[in-house]
């Protein structure tokens, strides 16, 4: 089923042409959260870069931080923060996945193809320097390496998030060859 959005007043003075590219963003992240309703209402927040909530009858509320730059252009959210925030519909609306940030970050990670993970995790650790510095290939790293930790839970580990970020960075860095990188060193 369509993802079927409304916009609160503040969103709605977005101009068109940026709420539809927010739209047809969601719109391509929303077959990877089949748990979660597909009505939502958009809102615009300056004081994070997401953050979502679901009344008890169903309705969510979707904020994003979408604002113009210096330079004129819009800067709009991440697939990275927008599926962050999906996921956490997901927790809310399905037995078995843990709540939490860090269990949001990492069951994100397993639902996306590499390709849409294009920021660093918001909550785990990762080596020092990658924040500023992901790429392609540090995304498909994340995304394996959190497949398995999804799996190592199932069969009893209980401090997988911890397991994610050791594992992460150990495949960072062999991916760098002897070690860390110039960039991760700054």
């Amino acid at each position: 089923m369509p993802l079927e959005i409304t916009w609160t007043r503040t969103a709605i003075k977005i101009p068109s042409p940026v709420r539809k590219t927010l739209e047809a963003r969601l719109g391509r992240l929303h077959r990877y959260f089949p748990e979660i309703r597909p009505k939502m209402k958009i809102g615009i927040t300056r004081a994070y870069e997401g953050s979502v909530f679901q009344a008890e009858d169903g309705f969510v509320k979707l904020m994003l931080e979408v604002r113009r730059t210096r330079d004129g252009r819009w800067k709009l959210p991440t697939y990275w923060t927008m599926a962050h925030e999906l996921m956490h519909l997901a927790q809310f609306n399905t037995k078995g996945l843990p709540g939490g940030e860090r269990a949001c970050d990492v069951y994100a990670m397993t639902r996306l193809p590499p390709r849409l993970i294009d920021e660093s995790p918001s909550y785990l650790t990762v080596p020092k320097g990658l924040r500023g510095n992901w790429e392609a290939e540090h995304a498909r790293i994340a995304h394996e390496v959190a497949v398995q930790a999804i799996q190592q839970r199932s069969e009893g580990l209980r401090r997988y998030a911890n397991w994610w970020e050791t594992e992460f960075e150990r495949r960072v860095l062999q991916s760098n060859g002897k070690g860390r990188s110039k960039r991760m060193q700054k």
